[in-house]
């Protein structure tokens, strides 16, 4: 009996490690999803010529994602009154996504954009 309980203690030290690797990387892979869409929704509010980016003097990346999350209207073409939203993110799945967003300055638009898994 003793020696399947100490098989089974080392199985389980052996096993909180992993699990927590894996925590990890469902926590990271869910950040770099909503930084996608950040991105996503951004680029299309640039396309259609909606000023929405904030800058760094007033919170940036971040300030950009929690606009975002509350709603920007589009203000002219064929979308002209709709109010453009991300839903269901809280402030600290922001906070986590921001990591592999920033501001592109573009000729003719300001935007947010993904930099992906290698390059943050």
């Amino acid at each position: 009996m003793i020696v399947v309980v100490a098989i089974v203690g080392i199985l389980g030290m052996l096993a909180v490690p992993t699990i927590s690797n894996v925590w990890d990387s469902s926590h990271k892979a869910a950040a770099q999803r909503n930084a996608q869409n950040i991105a996503c929704i951004s680029s299309e509010l640039a396309s259609m010529g909606v000023a929405h980016v904030l800058p760094d003097s007033l919170g940036g990346v971040e300030a950009t994602a929690r606009l975002l999350r509350e709603g920007v209207t589009v203000n002219r073409g064929i979308f002209s009154g709709q109010l453009i939203t991300i839903r269901g993110i809280s402030d600290d799945e922001i906070t986590k996504a921001s990591e592999y967003l920033e501001i592109v300055y573009d000729l003719n638009e300001i935007r947010l954009v993904y930099l992906g898994p290698t390059e943050v």
